[in-house]
């Protein structure tokens, strides 16, 4: 902690000097609670496969982000370190502005059918709950086209008779965003409702991902 508070004291070398004489599980803590601005900077003069091994820490909205830091003639360099399935996401979220809530939000989250039984869904989550998911308080109901139906709560599906549907516990009114709905309007919205999480979906109302709470916190930062 009385590292972090004092980091923006230190210059470049010392900073490098410091963050690469830690233990790798301190430096991974530390890299993770840095802004993209902090984390390119120590990064960006290693050789390509001490990146990826940084890069690939990063859920893929935060990977978009330190992508949208680095000039121009990197960013192409930085996209090809991650995986296939990383990077297909991490192109998606570049098409936003980074001001927008589709380059805030991330494109992980719980999915559950309608159609299953309370005690279907708890398994479905435990399940994706291992695939490196967003995993807050809500689990988002999307048909078979992924236009969000509804959304419920993990203590709801734990409180619900194990066979009632998903469709009979979920909330249908949803606060939701569009893509292109500007951040400071987002930060209104979860200051007015008080969510942890919020999701984005496009002219369908096909879901595309969430904003959460410490995205527009570290915006307002």
């Amino acid at each position: 902690v009385a590292l972090r508070e004092a980091w923006e004291s230190l210059d470049l070398e010392n900073r490098r000097a410091i963050f690469f004489g830690l233990p790798r599980v301190d430096a991974e803590e530390l890299f993770l609670s840095f802004y993209a601005e902090d984390q390119y900077e120590l990064i960006d003069t290693l050789a390509p496969l001490e990146i990826r091994s940084w890069i690939r820490l990063l859920a893929p909205d935060d990977a978009a982000d330190i992508i949208q830091v680095a000039p121009n003639d990197r960013r192409d360099e930085f996209l090809n370190l991650l995986d296939d399935g990383a990077r297909r996401e991490v192109v998606a979220l570049l098409a936003y502005a980074e001001d927008e809530a589709g380059g805030l939000m991330s494109p992980r989250f719980i999915r559950l059918r309608p159609d299953v039984t309370a005690d279907i869904a708890i398994r479905y989550i435990r399940i994706q709950a291992r695939q490196e998911i967003e995993l807050f308080h809500y689990a988002y109901v999307l048909d078979y086209e992924q236009k969000l139906l509804g959304v419920v709560t993990f203590k709801e599906l734990f409180l619900a008779q194990p066979l009632k549907l998903v469709s009979e516990i979920m909330n249908t009114s949803i606060v939701s965003v569009r893509e292109d709905m500007d951040q400071e309007e987002i930060g209104r919205l979860f200051s007015q409702h008080d969510l942890l999480a919020i999701p984005v979906v496009n002219d369908l109302g096909q879901m595309q991902g969430i904003v959460t709470l410490d995205d527009i916190v570290t915006v307002v930062e």
